[in-house]
């Protein structure tokens, strides 16, 4: 990898040397190849990991998915969140949820897993973008809550519920529902690996903003399936009034206390004054 020539005279580099070497950059940081997967892309990167679009030529030719703990990561509390979603996914049997299809760890350490690969939207950008109507809507809305039902008899608490890991993409022309990224999810009965021992004692685990007062709570002792439906109600307020209950603005901006304080003693306004948009009024829903 070169670096860039001497500035001109003008003092500027050449952008088209400096667009390579940020290329070459960006190149050095992603992997090639995770086991027999040939990266061919990202697809998205989170607080956790890195997820790429990738090609599997053996035993079977198909695209996949493969999230891989992201670099700089690598603490014990990432593992074990890590590790509780790869083994919650495979508890797992839904038409919703996504399916894992393999799992392991790269050369350098860092844990994988492989999940089918479909091309979909957030179920919020799906709606709107389609124009759905209320009905249709709730039609959406019920995929994913079959998906969290199947996830509850498995004893299995998502906890970060939330538009972008409630997917839509689209099977013989038909819209369909994928929960993703179990990654906080918590089983209530079923002891997963040691490493799921190590908890985030003290941290904000989730999204503030679809989180549950309970959730906000320092320890968060008493999190069960409730969590996951007050999570799912503020998705579907979203889905049906186009806002948040809080602004996402406000809640995140006062600091820790102020977001627990928020979301634990604040009544937001109702659903009902905020459903003009889609033209029906909160008795008809």
């Amino acid at each position: 990898m070169s670096l860039p020539n001497e500035p001109n005279q003008s003092g500027d580099y050449d952008t088209e040397q400096l667009g390579n070497v940020v290329a070459a950059v960006r190149d050095l940081r992603h992997p090639k190849q995770i086991g027999p997967y040939s990266i061919q892309s990202v697809i998205g990167e989170g607080g956790m990991g890195t997820v790429y679009r990738a090609l599997q030529r053996e035993p079977i030719h198909r695209t996949v998915a493969i999230k891989v703990i992201k670099l700089g990561m690598d603490t014990r509390e990432v593992i074990a969140r890590f590790e509780s979603e790869r083994q919650a996914l495979a508890l797992m049997n839904h038409t919703n949820v996504a399916k894992v299809l393999d799992a392991g760890a790269t050369e350098s350490g860092r844990p994988y897993f492989v999940m089918e690969y479909f091309k979909g939207e957030p179920i919020t950008a799906y709606a709107d973008r389609h124009k759905l109507t209320v009905q249709q809507r709730l039609e959406l809305f019920m995929q994913a809550c079959d998906a969290v039902q199947h996830a509850h008899h498995k004893a299995i608490i998502h906890r970060d519920l939330k538009p972008s890991n409630i997917i839509v993409t689209e099977e013989e022309g038909k819209p369909v529902v994928k929960v993703i990224d179990f990654g906080v999810a918590k089983a209530l009965s079923q002891r997963l690996t040691e490493k799921t021992l190590f908890t985030t004692t003290g941290q904000l685990v989730g999204t503030p903003e679809y989180m549950a007062p309970e959730q906000a709570e320092s320890n968060a002792p008493d999190v069960d399936t409730r969590s996951d439906v007050y999570s799912l109600g503020v998705v579907l307020y979203e889905l049906l009034s186009g806002s948040l209950p809080f602004d996402a603005n406000t809640l995140r901006s006062g600091g820790y206390n102020e977001i627990q304080r928020i979301i634990r003693e604040v009544d937001p306004p109702r659903p009902s004054t905020r459903l003009t948009r889609l033209g029906v009024g909160g008795e008809e829903v």
